[in-house]
């Protein structure tokens, strides 16, 4: 069982972070990547962070696009995602 200490240190160790932006041309929401490799993780599920701290691991569709951010100079990439189904709990019936 993975305590929530060793979760905290992987966390730290992490050379690229994730978070969710929103698509300016489609509408809807990507993913965000920043990082030395950020190219790299089409087809994987990786851990996002959201703007309220908590984390969800989301699988990685398609690059959509990647090159140098213009205020940090980082480099980032930008990916589809795939949606996941909505609970049935929540939907709210007519």
């Amino acid at each position: 069982m993975v305590d929530d200490k060793s979760k905290d240190k992987a966390k730290a160790k992490r050379t690229h972070k994730a978070s969710y932006a929103t698509d300016k041309k489609k509408g809807g929401y990507l993913i965000r990547v920043v990082g030395p490799y950020a190219e790299r993780f089409a087809g994987r599920d990786v851990p996002v962070n959201t703007k309220a701290g908590s984390e969800h691991v989301e699988k990685l569709e398609r690059l959509i696009w990647n090159g140098p951010d213009k205020e940090s100079g980082e480099n980032v990439a930008l990916y589809k995602f795939v949606a996941k189904p909505r609970e049935e709990a929540a939907q709210v019936e007519f």
